[in-house]
């Protein structure tokens, strides 16, 4: 491996140790790299399922998005500018409150 290993120490049950043991022999490769491997599937299918999550919720959005501009129709102006030109006014009466 190219990269740096760092040592961890990792309690099993026997039939588990024993099991990966096995799994290890039958593929030829050191009970340290089976488990790597073990990890690296776990690692990747933990963020595959955080990105699927993230897809759905994503997919959600999308459909009341859809829905609520079924029932309210979608606003034409530019709302940040809007925001921020509301903004400004609020600064100014304070400035002339305090002048």
């Amino acid at each position: 491996m190219a990269t740096q290993l760092i040592r961890a120490q990792v309690m099993l049950d026997p039939e588990d140790y024993r099991r990966l043991q096995a799994l290890a022999n039958e593929a030829g490769k050191s009970l340290s790299e089976t488990l790597r491997e073990a990890v690296l599937r776990f690692l990747d299918e933990q963020e595959r399922q955080k990105q699927e999550q993230l897809r759905k919720a994503l997919a959600e959005m999308r459909q009341i998005r859809k829905q609520n501009a079924a029932r309210y129709g979608v606003y034409k102006g530019d709302l940040v500018n809007e925001a921020r030109e509301e903004r400004e006014r609020q600064m100014e009466d304070v400035w002339k409150q305090w002048s």
